[in-house]
């Protein structure tokens, strides 16, 4: 049986290498899985599983209020039904090598125009890195530990972008914490970059007791006063608005109901006939000046229900905020979190990026939007688990 198992292994390997082309393909086929195909990592208090299809997260397990165990993420039960997805990124996947959208598909560096291959707007705009873009791809892994996974992907001039990206992205776990830091190195030609994470997240597990949706989850921005203002097909405009203490966007003043800025854009979305309705924006951050990205929370997301809070701390610039919808099409709940589809509004995605399309509004000064090998891209994104009711030596190791 052990033979066959290590021949079994030796033969993924070997394949990994001839299809993928990645130093780091033999290394993928050689780390255990469990039993739904899926890479866990754990610390004190937090659990998380991964799949290498778009090196998507599928499940955080976390004790709640009521010392239970749940899984407060979106996913899917079985790893290998993940490349069969239409989605762009795959459920909870990396968003790169550009996150949101890339207006007429093209961009400049040094004076030329680079086309790109667009998957949006009827072939004229590119979306999420396009149809091959990184959350869609099949990454390596170069260690797995315990606490720690880490994901390797060579993009060779995929989508119709040149020279060759090689990315890092590192997960690690600690007590009550989680942190993804990116890095990427441009390889021959320089070109854009602007990663993102997407996770779907339910804070009360999708409880049977609940609504199963998360417009009573409160929302804090602390840094977000402005947003990007978008045209009708959602494509960066280059104007910044304000968010009006007390308006629909609100969400710096203080933390507040999901559900009261939904029940605002329900409302104007049925005036024009949009029955696709949920909050969608993309926050500026407006990170203190020499401020310490690490410990001022960029968003802070809690449930009463389940007594959990989760802040979000990174260095990026700008925050994607949406709630789930009909367009991310019908994805069923997990068989640990209840039966059927998830609802409208069930989920909520906080996606930290670069500040979008950026490329490609020169008048945002000074924003570097183009790494070549003269720099290596890094970013990090860091959440913080507490439990009300509990202290940290209150909650098992799960």
């Amino acid at each position: 049986m052990k033979f066959l198992k290590l021949s079994t292994s030796i033969f993924a390997a070997v394949k990994s290498v001839w299809t993928r082309g990645s130093p780091f393909a033999a290394l993928t086929a050689l780390w255990p899985t469990n039993e739904e195909g899926k890479y866990v990592i754990q610390a004190e208090g937090i659990r998380l599983a991964f799949t290498n299809h778009g090196a998507a997260l599928t499940n955080l397990w976390i004790n709640d209020t009521h010392g239970q165990e749940i899984d407060i993420v979106l996913g899917l039960d079985d790893a290998h039904h993940y490349p069969f997805q239409s989605s762009n990124p795959y459920l909870n996947g990396v968003i790169g090598r550009y996150a949101g959208y890339m207006s007429g598909a093209s961009y400049e560096v040094d004076g030329t125009e680079y086309q790109v291959l667009a998957n949006a707007h009827n072939g004229t705009s590119l979306f999420n890195g396009g149809d091959e873009g990184w959350g869609r791809q099949t990454w390596d892994i170069a260690t797995h530990i315990n606490n720690s996974i880490t994901f390797v992907l060579f993009d060779h001039r995929w989508n119709g972008f040149p020279g060759i990206f090689a990315s890092c992205l590192t997960h690690t776990v600690t007590p009550y914490q989680w942190r993804i830091a990116f890095g990427v190195t441009p390889l021959l030609k320089p070109g854009p970059i602007n990663l993102s994470q997407q996770v779907f997240f339910n804070l009360d597990g999708f409880r049977s007791n609940t609504s199963q949706k998360i417009l009573n989850h409160k929302l804090h921005l602390p840094s977000a006063g402005l947003r990007f203002d978008i045209d009708e097909l959602g494509i960066p405009t280059g104007d910044i608005r304000s968010n009006k203490k007390g308006g629909e966007h609100d969400f710096w003043s203080a933390s507040r109901p999901v559900g009261d800025a939904v029940k605002e854009k329900t409302a104007e979305c049925e005036r024009s006939g949009d029955s696709k309705c949920a909050l969608d924006a993309t926050y500026m951050l407006s990170h203190k000046e020499l401020g310490d990205k690490e410990n001022a929370p960029a968003a802070v997301l809690s449930s009463a229900h389940s007594g959990i809070t989760m802040e979000l701390y990174t260095d990026q610039d700008a925050l994607h905020v949406q709630t789930w919808s009909q367009k991310h099409g019908g994805v069923s709940l997990k068989k640990h979190q209840g039966r059927g589809e998830v609802p409208p509004h069930g989920a909520i995605s906080l996606e930290m990026q670069g500040w979008p399309d950026a490329v490609n509004h020169p008048e945002w000064r000074n924003r570097k939007t183009i790494w070549g090998m003269d720099g290596l891209y890094t970013s990090f994104a860091t959440y913080k688990f507490s439990v009300k009711g509990q202290e940290k030596g209150d909650l098992t190791e799960l």
